[in-house]
């Protein structure tokens, strides 16, 4: 057996580096200022959002209706309504439609640190 702690020792040669760099910090992750980083602009408007997919998806769009609220806490809720031929096409196969929805919602609301709700009525 060998002593693989030496870096003369290891297979390839492969040294081990610290990660994090010098400098004193110890390498550790500053949580506060990661969050501070994001880009600052208008507020995302959740509704329109949802509203612009479901109205693409469907072939009646003028039945698709969808409403916002507020539960509090930063949590905001979306109800879409629509005819029930293209309440299919939005779930759609295996609900990979909707999924695909919510993960774009939740993305949006990433920057603003809310958490938003899509649901079917």
């Amino acid at each position: 057996m060998g002593d693989f702690g030496r870096p003369e020792n290891r297979p390839g040669g492969f040294r081990r580096e610290r990660v994090g760099g010098g400098g004193g910090g110890g390498g550790r992750f500053d949580r506060e200022r990661s969050f501070n980083r994001g880009p600052s602009g208008p507020p995302v408007d959740y509704r329109a959002l949802v509203e612009f997919v479901a109205k693409s998806i469907a072939e009646k769009p003028e039945e698709v209706v969808v409403e916002a609220y507020e539960r509090g806490r930063g949590t905001v809720s979306v109800t879409v309504k629509m005819a029930d031929a293209d309440v299919g096409k939005l779930i759609g196969k295996g609900g990979r439609n909707i999924e695909a929805l919510r993960a774009l919602v939740r993305a949006a609301s990433l920057r603003e640190r809310r958490r938003v709700f899509v649901d079917l009525a």
